[in-house]
């Protein structure tokens, strides 16, 4: 039995669950847990993930991403503990995650191709 290239297995689950819960922000529960599913496969797709050395401008892209995915999911955890929208700004930083994952998908399309191809010919 062939096992699943690591793209299908830890990569596209991970922008399934976040558009699934930009999709989902007019049901509660349905959002609530499409967010929480999303940071469990985030921190499954970075356990998965080589520890390569991050130099200049890929370490503070990184360390932004990260820090604004944390900010994302603790402002919903506000909102959900019900601290109004006006003070958590959870549906901006939510917007500015998903500029930055559309940035990260274009500045790592080539690897993750050649990934893909490579485990589909094997």
């Amino acid at each position: 039995m062939r096992r699943l290239p690591p793209a299908v297995l830890t990569d596209l689950p991970v922008l399934v669950a976040l558009i699934a819960a930009w999709l989902t922000v007019a049901v509660f529960w349905a959002h609530l847990a499409a967010g929480l599913l999303f940071i469990a496969l985030v921190a499954l797709h970075l356990s998965t993930r080589r520890r390569l050395p991050l130099r200049g401008a890929r370490r503070l892209a990184y360390g932004v991403f990260i820090v604004a995915a944390t900010a994302m999911a603790a402002t919903g955890l506000l909102r959900w503990a019900g601290m109004p929208h006006q003070y958590a700004w959870h549906g901006g930083i939510s917007y500015l995650v998903l500029g930055l994952v559309a940035v990260h998908l274009w500045s790592i399309r080539r690897a993750l191709r050649a990934r893909i191809r490579e485990r589909s010919l094997s």
